[in-house]
């Protein structure tokens, strides 16, 4: 399989997606950051739905310093960074309602009501000055975190992803075969529940309030592999068939 010229493997297991998963989990010391926001269930029902309730200050301390993690105040108080932000989640709430019950898994692509809505928020967030691809896709992905995907200027390089005006719907594409591989392989293994929830519940996050989508798993997977350049599994391994040991417990 290839991607805007760069191959790619033809199929990910779930073995892969467990051990990205489980290499992620402890070089995140836990993901706390993103845990964090997921957890404040009452802010997020608020961003999703009620954008307009939320305050420039609340937005600032809660997304762009703690999940985004922007150290520049210059960049926060010259560009109103805040204010523009949820003046454009206000004005994309239609399209966020377009994808609101679509997942990564059944989201039908040759929509093009589907597939405009999805260009539209991301590139109307890029509008805001001062905001780049990695915080442009995390607030993206905090809007719809079972669809919307996250992207960092890695992966977009190694992908050519900004190289067209459908580079980012065919990246789009090629996560939901990779989803869809990764769910066939869990079935086939004879895990109960879904790779998510099944993850989600070894490494500890459900207790905490966290609930990763599949979203989430494939893109510590390829941020792994691609802009931090682990292999996952590493080769090295005795038993390249195995799961790593958060899903035999």
């Amino acid at each position: 399989m290839t991607f805007n010229g760069v191959s790619m493997e033809s199929k990910v297991s779930f073995n892969e997606i467990a051990w990205a998963a489980f290499c992620f989990y402890y070089r995140s010391v836990a993901d706390k950051k993103y845990c964090k926001i997921m957890c404040d269930t009452e802010f997020m029902d608020k961003l999703r739905y009620y954008p307009g309730t939320i305050s420039p200050s609340e937005f600032e301390q809660k997304i762009l310093l703690d999940h985004v993690n922007i150290s520049s105040y210059d960049l926060l108080l010259g560009h109103k960074l805040a204010d523009g932000l949820l003046t454009k989640i206000v004005a994309l709430q239609q399209d966020l309602r377009t994808l609101q019950n679509i997942t990564l898994l059944d989201c039908n692509f040759s929509n093009e009501r589907i597939t405009n809505s999805i260009k539209r928020i991301y590139s109307d967030l890029a509008t805001v000055p001062g905001l780049w691809i990695t915080g442009v896709s995390k607030i993206a992905h905090l809007l719809q975190p079972d669809l919307l995907v996250l992207l960092n200027l890695n992966i977009s390089t190694h992908f050519n992803l900004l190289a067209g005006s459908t580079g980012l719907i065919e990246w789009f594409k090629i996560l939901q075969t990779t989803a869809l591989q990764v769910k066939m392989d869990f079935q086939e293994k004879g895990f109960p529940s879904t790779p998510e929830l099944y993850i989600s519940e070894r490494l500890g996050y459900v207790k905490n309030g966290c609930h990763k989508s599949l979203v989430k798993y494939l893109d510590e997977l390829y941020w792994l592999r691609f802009a931090d350049g682990v292999e996952i599994p590493p080769q090295w391994t005795p038993a390249q068939d195995l799961v790593p040991i958060l899903v035999t417990r």
